[in-house]
């Protein structure tokens, strides 16, 4: 005989945790997590972490001021050692895009993000080792800062068993059952599981999930790529986070003297199984490239190490959240192409909204519904900035 749940949660990352520390929270009594592996092994437990507001969108905004006084909060909130590290933020664009900027600043500001669009003078005079010749200019966050993945993580899972929720590591779920036009439940490799709700939040590999049962995802499993370096005693105090729009990238201080750099990566519909799989070779010149152009005297950091992650990226760049239409009891939280860590905490609160009361009220996510991409519509913001190269979709493979 099979076992019964409320909601079944796919997948153990941040998002996943999250879903199934909120709906433990809101009083559902069997909400069950399952995780192929260890819980945050995969793109959760690579991400930089990044706690900011700066969007251009505005539904991504909410998501993430909602979620903001959670990280920052967390030891009131959650209880546990403290996640958060305060560095401040800045997002820098370059002269084309100035404009757009100060209107995303505006947009931010009214949803009471502590935010303001800088000068290239004024980017210099708070940090004076930056290049700013390439910036049309900057927003700042004062108060943003970057949360520890695994504490964040583990946060989670001690409150969603402290609630009631079960968390089970190593059991993957082979597929999700169906009958009818609505879910029955999942089968894993120790059994079937009886639940009339599911949510799959499975990163990378929920494409493969949702294909093999029958549901076409509009995303594609990408490579993120990460280099840690150490900072040249010149810069010994931790610099701020930096998006740098300008070159596609991002780079934040991390332990003291390491600074992390997002290297740019051009390998899609990867296998989300071999997430073991080291780096490029390139990836170094290209991470130093990048620290160098921004922060010139990074020319004297050395090289710490390197890693890959994977995620799936829709095909407009931002989340699937919300009901599948047609599978009564399916629900997605997935496709956040490289940026869901930081809305995690308001995602969760929005699912189990959704899943117990029929809508999310902490931030209205209809905007991230997945017919939007059958409906012709886009996530996007009115004011966007310059495309990245490396989430420029090349053919998928056999296409």
């Amino acid at each position: 005989m099979a076992e019964t749940a409320d909601v079944v949660v796919v997948g153990g990352g941040v998002n996943g945790i999250s879903i199934a520390c909120a709906l433990a929270s809101r009083g559902v009594k069997r909400v069950v997590l399952l995780e192929q592996g260890a819980l945050a092994s995969g793109a959760s437990g690579r991400s930089s972490a990044l706690v900011r507001m700066h969007y251009t969108n505005e539904t991504d905004a909410r998501l993430a001021w909602a979620s903001f006084p959670v990280f920052r909060d967390w030891v009131e909130l959650m209880g546990g050692p403290p996640v958060f590290t305060h560095t401040g933020f800045v997002n820098v664009v370059s002269p084309p895009y100035a404009d757009n900027l100060r209107r995303n600043v505006e947009m931010l500001r009214g949803i009471g993000v502590n935010t303001v669009a800088l000068t290239p003078a004024e980017l210099k005079a708070l940090q004076p080792f930056a290049n700013v010749d390439d910036v049309g200019a900057a927003a700042y966050e004062p108060d943003s800062g970057y949360a520890n993945p695994a504490e964040t993580v583990e946060g989670f899972r001690r409150r969603a068993v402290e609630r009631g929720a079960q968390v089970r590591q190593w059991t993957a779920v082979t597929a999700i059952r169906r009958r009818e036009g609505r879910v029955i439940g999942v089968d894993t490799a120790a059994g079937a599981i009886d639940a009339g709700a599911v949510v799959v939040a499975a990163g990378a590999w929920s494409v493969r999930l949702c294909r093999e049962m029958g549901l076409r995802l509009p995303a594609r499993p990408k490579a993120i790529d990460t280099v840690v370096v150490t900072r040249p005693p010149a810069l010994r105090d931790p610099h701020m986070i930096f998006i740098d729009n300008v070159q596609g990238s991002y780079f934040r201080p991390e332990s003291g003297i390491l600074t992390l750099v997002g290297v740019p990566c051009q390998e899609w519909d990867i296998d989300p199984d071999t997430l073991g799989t080291g780096l490029p070779p390139q990836s170094a010149t290209q991470g130093a490239q990048i620290l160098t152009q921004r922060i010139p005297a990074m020319e004297q950091a050395t090289l710490s190490r390197g890693y890959r992650a994977f995620d799936g990226y829709s095909e407009d760049r931002h989340a699937i959240l919300g009901r599948v239409e047609g599978v009564d009891g399916l629900y997605l939280a997935t496709a956040f192409s490289g940026s869901g860590f930081k809305i995690s905490p308001a995602v969760g609160a929005c699912m189990a909204e959704l899943i117990v009361d029929g809508e999310a009220k902490t931030v209205d996510i209809g905007r991230f519904a997945l017919r939007r991409f059958a409906e012709g519509k886009t996530a996007d913001g009115p004011y966007p900035y310059a495309p990245r190269w490396d989430q420029v979709e090349p053919p998928a493979q056999g296409a």
